[in-house]
């Protein structure tokens, strides 16, 4: 693999990108990259410059000066030699390859980082964007396991899309969603 390295304005962000992320995750992305630079390259298919992996990453670095500016004003890329669909097949695998986070493996790590002391409340506040609730529902350990999984009304955050009505609390009054319908 040969990693060059572009400037934002080559790059494209096809309409058919399926990746969303919500503020507080591109929050933490913008804090980890602002703390340690872009770690792994866009993916661009060549003959177009079309981002197939890490539109978020670029977006994030178009609407931040400083952010864009603290790389040095070059973005690493990864050219894959691609014809369209070969580049949109290659994006759906490489999302759907990465998976989701596990809320009990995630309490792990947080308990663990606390306990090392290396790391205070208000960097895991700032740094994974994570209000107090959350952040001291990870540090207590229990996560679900004591929680009347039937008679309880969990956010949002916790039920899937396609939940019965009434699993979920009260929506707050303004709700970040993806743009997509179906989610």
């Amino acid at each position: 693999m040969k990693i060059e390295f572009v400037q934002e304005d080559v790059l494209s962000i096809p309409d058919w990108n399926a990746t969303y992320i919500l503020k507080p995750d591109l929050m933490s992305l913008a804090d980890s990259i602002a703390s340690f630079g872009v770690l792994s390259p866009l993916i661009v298919q060549r003959e177009s410059n079309l981002v197939i992996d890490g539109s978020q990453r670029l977006s994030l670095l178009r609407g931040n000066k400083n952010l864009y500016d603290a790389i040095g004003g070059q973005i690493p890329i990864n050219y894959i030699d691609c014809d369209e669909l070969d580049a949109m097949f290659l994006h759906l695998q490489m999302n759907r390859a990465r998976g989701a986070a596990v809320a009990k493996k995630i309490s792990h790590i947080i308990r663990t980082l606390k306990r090392s002391r290396k790391y205070n409340i208000k960097d895991f506040e700032h740094r994974l964007s994570m209000k107090s609730v959350e952040l001291d529902l990870m540090l207590d350990g229990t996560i679900i396991k004591q929680r009347d999984i039937k008679s309880h009304n969990y956010s949002r955050a916790w039920v899937p899309v396609e939940a019965p009505p009434g699993t979920v609390d009260k929506a707050p009054a303004i709700i970040e969603t993806p743009p997509n319908p179906d989610r």
